[in-house]
C-alpha cells in the first residue's frame, strides 16, 4: 500500500518561495526543508524530475498531526487497556486506538467465538498487553461527526501492517511483528501477514506460554525461499532485542519502527540531532525530546560518535527516518506509579509551585519541574487563551530563560518521557481535577453535560472529573436541565472507569446523614445510609459508597414492612453482622411511635404523596457544644397520598395546598409512613397499646392489602407488629347476593375487636357496619359536616396561596363562554368569562339531549360544585337551577329543620357526597347527601339509590346546615338506638398526659393549632426523647366530649375517691364540695388586671355630666385625629402596624415593602427585615415583574451587608425567579454601592462572557470600569464587545461608549470615537446632533462649530439637511454672534436655492 504526501511536488514550473528568516515555514513531512535547486544541464538530458526542486532537511522537527501521512507505519507504546481497545501514545504527544478487530485476524476469529459463547482461546486485551509494551501499525485519521473532530487509530494487524513487503526478501535475522493463528503440540504457526510467507516457533523457543491471536516481535532464524512461497522458523525477541545488524545495502522498508539501529551523529541542530544508520546509507535524525535522558540537550551530545537509537518512524517518500534514543520505555512507563530513590514522580493534576523556564524548543516551552523532572507547556495551549489576532512576541515575553511560572501536570508522555504542563489560570484554580481529589462522602457542585438513556441518569461534570448520576440516586420533583448546577455527594469513585456516582437525594444531603465507606466501619449495631437497588421475594439489596452492598433478609423483618421496600428507596439500615465483604442488614428501632404527632416541612411532591422532612436533636451529646447549638438530624418520611384526606375526591385538593417548604403536623403510621388525616384522632384520643387493648375496643385501621375473600388492615396499636386479617363476610352486610367489595390501599376502616389471644398474640376484629355504627343519622350528618368544612379549609388555604379558583363560591352565578363538547363524556366544556385558566364543565345528564350553543357564545351558569385540584366548576346553565340555587352560606332555612319527604333532583353524584336541589319553593341553598353512612358502609347504602338527573324525597338529618338523606333511609335508620360506642366516646373521659419531665416556667409547652385543635408540644430536652417519643402532643379531648362526659358521669365523680388508676383524673376541688374553674395563667392574669382597674375606678371621684360631655369630646378628638392620620397618604409609617397597613393596602408595591424593611433595619430588626422581603416576594403577584425584582435586589442587598456567607445562595434564588440579565445589572449597582471591588470584576466577567451578545451589558461594563478607576479596561471592553454583537448595534455601541469618555471628562476619545461614526456613516443625523451637544456640553464651542460645518457641506437629503441647519442656526443663536446667524440662514438660502434648481 502506497502513501501520498499532501505537500510532495508532483513537477511543473511552480515558483516555491523560501522565507529564510523563519524556521517554521517550509515544514514538510515533519521536519524542515530548504529548496536547492540543481544546477543546469543540458536541455536534452533534462527530465521531469530533475526540473523539481529537490527537499533537504535542516530541522529534526517531531511527528505532529499534519505531518502523519495516512496509513503511515509508526512505532506507539500501550498506556492503556480495556475490555474493548487499547490506547496507545505516538510520537508528538498524540494518542491512537486500537480495537479488539484492528489486533490480528487470529484474534478477531477468537473474539467471534467469545461472543458465540466459546470462551476457552480467549483472553482479554488487558492480559496480552501490558502497560509500556512497544507496538507499531498504520495510522488511520478518522472523523467524528457527532463531537467535530478528528481522532486517530492504528491498525495493528500483520496482514495490513506487513503488506508491502514481499517473501523473497526476507533474510535471515529480519525482525517483524506477527500473531499466534494456532498453537499446535511442538509449536506454534505465525500470522505474519507477508504474503507466500510461512512462520513457525518452535516450543523450545518459546519463554512463555501464548495465547492465540496475541501479538509478538520475531526474528528470522532460518528461511528457505520457493518461487512462489518461502518458509521460515522463528524465534520470540523481547523489546529491548529488537537489535538490527548494520549493513551496507540495505531496503529501508524492511527497517520496520521498534527496531533498534546505531545512530552515527554529523550534526547538532537547534532542535535535535542529525546523524546517518546503517553505515550512512540513509539519514536521520533524532528530536531534542528523543534523547537518551529527558534533561539532556543536542549539546550533550558528541559528533562522529555512534549510539544505539530506536526507529519511531520512516517518512513514506522522503525516505527520512526518525529516532529515539530513549530505548527503555518499558520501565519509564512503569514508573508513574513506584518510588524511586530520588522521590516520588509527579501524578497527574498536581502543581509544581516554582516551574523554571529551561528554553523555547520544540513545541512548546521546556520546564525544569522540582529540579529533576522535564516539563512542557504546548505553544497550542498558550495560543487558546487568546481569541482573534495577537502578538506571539508579546505571548511568549513572559517566559524568559529561567523564569519560575506554576503549572499544572495534565500528563505524562511515556515516548518523549516528560509531563506536559499548562499555566492556565482556569486549569490551576480547578480544586477538582482528578479523580483522586474526591472522595467518598464529598458534597460537591456538578453540572449536567447530557442524558444518559442507557442508565436512565445523567453525565455531570465536577470541576474537570466526569462523573454519572443513576436513575436512582435522581431526586424525586426536579426538572434536569444541560448546563443546570447540582448539589450532590459524592456515593462511589471508581478509578477502574475512570468516573464517579454521585446523588443528590434529599436523604443523602442532610446534615446528619452517616455513610457507610469503608467495610471495616461496617460493625455491628451501627446505623448508615443506603439505596435499595434490588427488591426479590426473599431479600432486598442495599448498596452504600463505594460499592459496598448489604443484604437485608425479609425474614428479619416483621411481616408490616415486608413489602414496603421498592428499588430506589433511600434510608437507614443497621449493621446486623459481616461475612467477608457481605454486609448483613436490619432495620433500625422506630425513630418514631404509632400515634405520634410531629411537626414535618414537605420537601418534595411526588405522584404517590408527599415527601417529609423531621428535624430533631440528635441522640449524639456534645457536652462541649453549647444547648443552643446541638446537633440536629433530619428524618425523610412519606405522607401517601391517600393518608392526606379521610375523602378521596379531596386528596389531590389537600396535595396542592402543601407545596415544598410547607410547615405542617403530621402523625406517624408506620416507621417512615406519616399521615395528615390522622392527626386529628390522635389529638384527641390515646394511642392503643398491646396492653391495653380490650374486647370490645373500637379501633381505626387502615387497609393493606385486599383480595376477593380477605382484606389484611393495619392497626395502630403500639407493640404488635401484625396484620390483622378480616373475612369479608365480617365487612359487608349483602356479601351473600355476591356484592364485590371495592377497598383501596389506605382506605379508613374501623373495626371491633371480638377477641384477643395472649399467648398468640392476635387480635379476631370484625367490621360490619351494625358492629362500629350507633346507627344514629347525626353522626352521619356529623360526618359530612367534616367533609364540608374541610372543602372550606381548602379553599381559605388556595386564597392565600392567590389561586384563581378561590375567588368562586358554590351557588354563585358566573358567565362562561362554550368551547365544545367532550367526545369521551360528553360533557360541555366551558371556559370562565374573565378566568382564562379556569375550566366549566356541565355534565351530559344536565345538558339532556339538548342542541349545544354556537362556539364562544356567553351565557350565565350557576356553580354547584367546584374541583379545587384541577381548577374546575361544575355549572349548570339552566334557567330553572340559576332561578332556584342561592348563593351557599351553609345555613338550612328554618322552615326546612327535620322537614321529611321534600321532592328534590339529584344533580351531582360526586365520590362523597351527592349534590341535589329542592324541585319546590323559592331560592334555596343546594343540599348534601352522604354517599357513606359511615367509613365502613363500603356498599355506600345512603344514596346507592340515587342517579343524577333523578328526582327523589329527602329527610334533613342537620339542624343548621342543608344536609339530607333519603326519605327511605331515614325511615330505615329512624329511631334506631344501637349499643356501639365510639372509642372516641370512650376514652373521651381519659385526662391529659402526665407531663413526661418538669418543664423551665420560662420556656412553656407551646400549643399549636391543628384543625382546630390546641395541641401542647413538649420541647426535646438534652436531644433525647422524652418517655420514648420525640414529640408530645397533649391528647386533649374536644369540648363536645367533654361537655358530653361531665353530664354522664358528674354524679359518680363527686362521689368517688381517688385511687391508684384515678388519681390524677380526680377534681380536689369536688372533695371539699366546691367547683374549681380551669383557668390558665394567662386568664389568672388577666382577672388579676380587672380586679385592679375596678379597685382603682371605685376610689375615683364620680364624674358629673360636664366632664363627662368633655371627656367624651376628648375622645372624638383623639379618635378623629388617629382617623386623619391613617388615612393621610403623605403620611409616613412609624409604626409596624402602620407599615402593615401600608403593604395591605398596596401589596404589589415594592416601595411599600422596601420601606417596611428600611423601618426593621433601623432598629437592627434583621431577621425581621429578611422575613418580610420572603413574604413580599410571595405575596407580590407574579405578573409584576419589575416589582418582584426589586425586592429580589433588596434581599441581596440586605444579605450582602449582613450575612455575606448567605449572599450566594440568595443570589442563586434570584437568577432563578427572576431575568438571569436583569438581576446580574442590578447586582452590578448593589456591588458598587458596596464598594466590593474584587466581587464586581469577577461579576463582570462573568455576564460579559454569559449575556455578550446584549449591548447593554458591555455599556454597564464600562460605566463599571471608570467607577473604579480601570479607564485602561474600557478600550478593550470596547473591541472585545465590537467582536460579538451584531453588525446592526455597532454604532450604538460606540455611541453609548462615546457618552461613558464624555460623561468622566475623556473628551478626546469621545471625539474620536464620534468623528469615525460620523466620518463612516455621513447619513446618520441623529449622530451628528449627538455629536455636537456633547461638545456644547463639554464647553468645546469652537469644536461643536467645525462639526456643524462639517456637516452642512454633506449631500443629503433635504429632510436631513433641514435638521442640520436648524441646528446650526440654534447653536450659533446660543452660542455665536449675530453675524454668524445670518450666516447660516444665508447659507440655508443657497442650499434651498440649489435644491431647486436641481428639480427644474
Amino acid at each position: 500500500m502506497i502513501s501520498n504526501e499532501k505537500s510532495f511536488p508532483r513537477g511543473g514550473t511552480a515558483n516555491l518561495q523560501t522565507n529564510g528568516d523563519s524556521s517554521t515555514s517550509n515544514i514538510v513531512f515533519g521536519a524542515t526543508q530548504k529548496k536547492v535547486r540543481k544546477a543546469q544541464k543540458p536541455k536534452e538530458k533534462q527530465t521531469d524530475t530533475e526540473n523539481n526542486e529537490q527537499l533537504q532537511v535542516v530541522s529534526a522537527e517531531t511527528l505532529t498531526f499534519d505531518s502523519l501521512q495516512e496509513h503511515m507505519l509508526v512505532m506507539g507504546v500501550v498506556k492503556d487497556a480495556d475490555a474493548t481497545s487499547l490506547q496507545i501514545s505516538l510520537p508528538g504527544r498524540m494518542t491512537a486506538r486500537a480495537q479488539v478487530a484492528d489486533i490480528s485476524d487470529a484474534y478477531a476469529r477468537v473474539a467471534q467465538s467469545y461472543m458465540a459463547g466459546d470462551s476457552s482461546e480467549y483472553r482479554g486485551l488487558s492480559e496480552l498487553f501490558s502497560v509500556g509494551r512497544i507496538v507499531y501499525g498504520r495510522a488511520i485519521k478518522t472523523e467524528n461527526q457527532e463531537k467535530n473532530r478528528t481522532s486517530l487509530v492504528l491498525n495493528l494487524k500483520p496482514s495490513d501492517v506487513n503488506s508491502n513487503l514481499k517473501h523473497s526478501n526476507i533474510k535471515k535475522g529480519f525482525i517483524f511483528s506477527g500473531a499466534i493463528e494456532e498453537i499446535q503440540e511442538h509449536g506454534c504457526i505465525i500470522e505474519t501477514g507477508i504474503e507466500g510467507l510461512h512462520a513457525f516457533m518452535a516450543n523450545a523457543e518459546a519463554a512463555e506460554k501464548h495465547h492465540v491471536g496475541e501479538l509478538i516481535f520475531l526474528k528470522v532464524k532460518q528461511i528457505q525461499h520457493n518461487a512462489d512461497q518461502s518458509t521460515c522458523q522463528c524465534t520470540k525477541v523481547e523489546q529491548d532485542q529488537l537489535k538490527i545488524k548494520s549493513k551496507n545495502e540495505t531496503n529501508l522498508d524492511y527497517i520496520l519502527p521498534g527496531s533498534i539501529v546505531k545512530f552515527k551523529v554529523t550534526k547538532q541542530l537547534k532542535n535535535g540531532l542529525e546523524g546517518n544508520i546503517m553505515n550512512e546509507a540513509f539519514r536521520g535524525y533524532v528530536n531534542e525530546h528523543h534523547l537518551g535522558e529527558a534533561l539532556h540537550t543536542p549539546k550533550d551530545y558528541e559528533l562522529n560518535e555512534e549510539y544505539l537509537a530506536r526507529v519511531l518512524y520512516v517518512m513514506p517518500l522522503t525516505k527520512i527516518v526518525y529516532l529515539t534514543f530513549n530505548l527503555d520505555i518499558s520501565v519509564t512507563a512503569e514508573g508513574l506509579a513506584k518510588e524511586t530513590d530520588e522521590g516520588q514522580l509527579l501524578r497527574k493534576g498536581s502543581i509544581v509551585e516554582k516551574a523554571r523556564v529551561l528554553r523555547h524548543g520544540t513545541g512548546g516551552i521546556v520546564l525544569l519541574l522540582n529540579q529533576k523532572y522535564k516539563g512542557l507547556i504546548s505553544y497550542g495551549s498558550l495560543k487558546s487563551n487568546f481569541k482573534g489576532n495577537y502578538d506571539q512576541d508579546v505571548v511568549l515575553a513572559k517566559y524568559t530563560r529561567k523564569s519560575k511560572h506554576s503549572v499544572r501536570v495534565l500528563g505524562y508522555d511515556v515516548i518523549e518521557a516528560l509531563y506536559y504542563c499548562s499555566d492556565d489560570p482556569n486549569v490551576l484554580n480547578e480544586k477538582l481535577y482528578t479523580l483522586e481529589d474526591l472522595h467518598a462522602g464529598d458534597i460537591v457542585s456538578a453540572r449536567i453535560v447530557k442524558q444518559e438513556s442507557k442508565i436512565g441518569g445523567y453525565s455531570v461534570k465536577i470541576g474537570k472529573v466526569n462523573g454519572i448520576i443513576e436513575q436512582l440516586q435522581l431526586a424525586p420533583n426536579i426538572r434536569y436541565e444541560a448546563g443546570q448546577r447540582l448539589r450532590c455527594r459524592v456515593l462511589d469513585v471508581s478509578l477502574e472507569r475512570k468516573i464517579c456516582y454521585l446523588s443528590n437525594r434529599n436523604e443523602y444531603l442532610s446534615k446528619g446523614v452517616k455513610l457507610l465507606t469503608t467495610l471495616e466501619a461496617a460493625q455491628t449495631g451501627k446505623v448508615y445510609t443506603g439505596s435499595v437497588v434490588k427488591c426479590e421475594s426473599n431479600f432486598v439489596l442495599v448498596k452504600f459508597c463505594n460499592g459496598i452492598k448489604g443484604v437485608l433478609h425479609k425474614q428479619r423483618v416483621s411481616g408490616l414492612m415486608e413489602n414496603s421496600f421498592f428499588e430506589g428507596q433511600t434510608t437507614k439500615f443497621r449493621i446486623a453482622g459481616r461475612n467477608l465483604e457481605q454486609v448483613l442488614l436490619t432495620l433500625p428501632e422506630d425513630k418514631f411511635q404509632p400515634g405520634e404527632i410531629c411537626p414535618v416541612e414537605v420537601t418534595n411532591a411526588l405522584d404517590s404523596g408527599l415527601e417529609v422532612k423531621i428535624t430533631y436533636a440528635s441522640d449524639d451529646i456534645d457536652e462541649s457544644q453549647p444547648e443552643d447549638e446541638q446537633k440536629t438530624e433530619e428524618f425523610v418520611g412519606l405522607v401517601p397520598l391517600r393518608l392526606l384526606s379521610d375523602y378521596v375526591d379531596l386528596q389531590s385538593a389537600q396535595k396542592r395546598t402543601h407545596p415544598v417548604g410547607t410547615h405542617t403536623n403530621a402523625a406517624c403510621i408506620l416507621q417512615n409512613i406519616f399521615s395528615l388525616r390522622e392527626v386529628p384522632y390522635f389529638s384527641e384520643n390515646i394511642t392503643k397499646d398491646w396492653t391495653t387493648v380490650q374486647v370490645g375496643d373500637i379501633l381505626r385501621a387502615h387497609v393493606k392489602h385486599a383480595s376477593e375473600q380477605i382484606v389484611e388492615l393495619l392497626l395502630p396499636v403500639r407493640n404488635y407488629n401484625k396484620l390483622v386479617k378480616l373475612h369479608v363476610k365480617m365487612l359487608c352486610l349483602s356479601t351473600g347476593q355476591g356484592v364485590p367489595v371495592l377497598l383501596e390501599p389506605d382506605q379508613l376502616l374501623y373495626v371491633k375487636v371480638l377477641s384477643k389471644e395472649v399467648e398468640t398474640k392476635t387480635l379476631t376484629v370484625s367490621a360490619k357496619l351494625t358492629d362500629v355504627w350507633s346507627g344514629q343519622l347525626t353522626d352521619t350528618a356529623k360526618l359530612v359536616e367534616s367533609y364540608l368544612d374541610e372543602v372550606s379549609q381548602i379553599k381559605q388555604t388556595l386564597k392565600k396561596m392567590s389561586a384563581p379558583i378561590a375567588k368562586f363560591t358554590v351557588g354563585d352565578t358566573v358567565n362562561v363562554l362554550f368551547k365544545g363538547i367532550n367526545p369521551t363524556t360528553n360533557d360541555w366544556v366551558y371556559t370562565v368569562d374573565g378566568a382564562a385558566t379556569i375550566t366549566g364543565l356541565m355534565v351530559n345528564s344536565l345538558a339532556g339531549t339538548g342542541a349545544a350553543p354556537e362556539v364562544g357564545s356567553k351565557q350565565p351558569a350557576v356553580i354547584l360544585w367546584i374541583d379545587y385540584a384541577n381548577d374546575i366548576l361544575l355549572i349548570s346553565n339552566k334557567k330553572r337551577d340559576i332561578e332556584h340555587i342561592g348563593s351557599s352560606n351553609n345555613e338550612l332555612p328554618s322552615n326546612l329543620i327535620g322537614k321529611s319527604g321534600m321532592k328534590a333532583k339529584v344533580l351531582l353524584k360526586l365520590d362523597s357526597i351527592v349534590v341535589c336541589s329542592l324541585k319546590k319553593g323559592g331560592t334555596n341553598p343546594l343540599v348534601f347527601c352522604p354517599l357513606r353512612l359511615h367509613p365502613n358502609d363500603v356498599e355506600h347504602s345512603a344514596s346507592a339509590s340515587l342517579r343524577q338527573g333523578d328526582f327523589c324525597n329527602l329527610a334533613f338529618i342537620h339542624n343548621k346546615l342543608p344536609i339530607a338523606v333519603p326519605e327511605t333511609v331515614w325511615k330505615l335508620w329512624k329511631g334506631v338506638k344501637r349499643v356501639a360506642i365510639v372509642e372516641d366516646e370512650k376514652v373521651a373521659v381519659k385526662p391529659k398526659k402526665i407531663k413526661l419531665e418538669s418543664v423551665s416556667p420560662t420556656k412553656p409547652m407551646a400549643q399549636k393549632d391543628i384543625n382546630g385543635k390546641k395541641v401542647k408540644e413538649l420541647p426535646v430536652q438534652n436531644g433525647k426523647k422524652a418517655n420514648g417519643q420525640l414529640f408530645f402532643e397533649d391528647k386533649q379531648p374536644s369540648k363536645a366530649q367533654i361537655q358530653k362526659s361531665n353530664a354522664v358521669d358528674e354524679a359518680t365523680a363527686k362521689a368517688r375517691l381517688p385511687g391508684i388508676s384515678n388519681f390524677w383524673d380526680t377534681d380536689l376541688s369536688a372533695l371539699n364540695g366546691k367547683r374549681q374553674e380551669s383557668v390558665s395563667s394567662d386568664e389568672e392574669e388577666d382577672a388579676e388586671e380587672a380586679a385592679a382597674n375596678e379597685a382603682s375606678a371605685s376610689k375615683k371621684k364620680r364624674l358629673s355630666a360636664k366632664e363627662k360631655a368633655k371627656a367624651e369630646v376628648k375622645e372624638e378628638q383623639r379618635l378623629r385625629e388617629i382617623e386623619e392620620r391613617n388615612a393621610d397618604p403623605n403620611q409616613r409609617p412609624e409604626t409596624i402596624d402602620q407599615f402593615e397597613r401600608l403593604v395591605l393596602s398596596e401589596p404589589n408595591s415594592s416601595k411599600s415593602w422596601i420601606q417596611y424593611m428600611s423601618f426593621l433595619l433601623s432598629n437592627t430588626e434583621i431577621d425581621k427585615a429578611r422575613e418580610i422581603a420572603r413574604r413580599a416576594i410571595k405575596t407580590i403577584s407574579f405578573r409584576e415583574t419589575k416589582e418582584l425584582r426589586n425586592m429580589w435586589t433588596a434581599l441581596i442587598n440586605l444579605e450582602l451587608s449582613y450575612n455575606s456567607s448567605n449572599f450566594d445562595d440568595v443570589l442563586k434564588e434570584a437568577l432563578n425567579h427572576n431575568d438571569p440579565l436583569e438581576t446580574y445589572l442590578n447586582l452590578v449597582e448593589v456591588l458598587k454601592s458596596h464598594n466590593l471591588k474584587e466581587r464586581l470584576i469577577n461579576t463582570l466577567n462573568l455576564i460579559m462572557r454569559k449575556f455578550r451578545t446584549e449591548l447593554q451589558v458591555w455599556r454597564v461594563s464600562a460605566d463599571a470600569y471608570f467607577w473604579m478607576d480601570m479607564a485602561d479596561r474600557v478600550q478593550p471592553t470596547l473591541q472585545r464587545a465590537l467582536g460579538v454583537l451584531p453588525k446592526n448595534q455597532h454604532i450604538n455601541c460606540i455611541v453609548a461608549f462615546a457618552k461613558l469618555y464624555a460623561q468622566n471628562n475623556d473628551n478626546a476619545m469621545a471625539q474620536t470615537l464620534l468623528d469615525d461614526i460620523v466620518t463612516s456613516y455621513p447619513k446618520r443625523i441623529d449622530i451628528w446632533v449627538l455629536y455636537v451637544d456633547m461638545l456644547i456640553k463639554c464647553g468645546l464651542i469652537e469644536s461643536a462649530r467645525n462639526v456643524l460645518e462639517r456637516a452642512v457641506l454633506q449631500k443629503l437629503q433635504p429632510d436631513k439637511m433641514l435638521v442640520i441647519y436648524k441646528k446650526y442656526l440654534d447653536f450659533e443663536q446660543k452660542h455665536g454672534t449675530e453675524v454668524n446667524a445670518a450666516r447660516v440662514k444665508q447659507l440655508a438660502e443657497q442650499y434651498v436655492q440649489s435644491q431647486n434648481k436641481t428639480l427644474k
